[in-house]
């Protein structure tokens, strides 16, 4: 026999070997890995806000005029924190703006009348002793300070949710023609 038959029954044999105890541990259950799936959520945003409103023309009067309306507030808890939310509003004094030197109607002359209780869109169910709930210390009066309108206590208020709330502006007797515009500042927080 020559150097290399010898040469390639030996690697033969190896190989054989080889394939044996690869088939023996195949056979006998090998070792496994422990392998995982994982995800992470995350913290999305809480948001709200309230929708532009044209309370229409006031016709120029000697007494003062009421001028009511609706307005309709949105509120989303997409946090995913499980810490309930509360939603505040506040108006600024109403800025006049034409061409007779009007001076502006002071936010305590706007306020709001009633708050409806809020309704959802998608999300978790509104109940009525967590929320979202009008909160018991009513916001109904002048929006010259801020009024908690709506709450959610912890583990509640988990969705999307719309809140109507009538108000009304005093528009004061004599007051100049031109257009008067007040800025709300909707502010939602963690925790009822």
């Amino acid at each position: 026999m020559s150097i290399n038959q010898i040469a390639r029954r030996r690697w033969e044999k190896v190989a054989a070997g080889t394939l044996a105890l690869a088939i023996g541990v195949s056979l006998a259950g090998g070792a496994m890995a422990a392998n995982t799936v994982r995800t992470t959520v995350t913290a999305g945003t809480r948001t709200a806000s309230i929708a532009n409103l044209n309370l229409g023309n006031v016709a120029y009067s000697h007494a003062s005029v009421a001028k009511a309306g609706a307005m309709k507030l949105s509120a989303d808890d997409s946090s995913g924190t499980n810490l309930g939310w509360s939603v505040t509003v506040l108006a600024s004094d109403f800025a006049y703006s034409g061409a007779y030197s009007g001076s502006a109607i002071a936010a305590s002359n706007f306020g709001i009348t009633s708050a409806a209780n809020p309704v959802r869109n998608a999300g978790q169910a509104v109940d009525s002793t967590n929320g979202p709930i009008v909160p018991l210390i009513s916001p109904v009066g002048s929006l010259d300070v801020a009024r908690k309108v709506v709450a959610a206590n912890a583990g509640w208020g988990k969705g999307d949710y719309d809140q109507n709330l009538d108000v009304s502006l005093n528009v004061p007797a004599d007051t100049l023609v031109g257009t008067y515009t007040s800025t709300l500042t909707v502010t939602i927080t963690a925790g009822p």
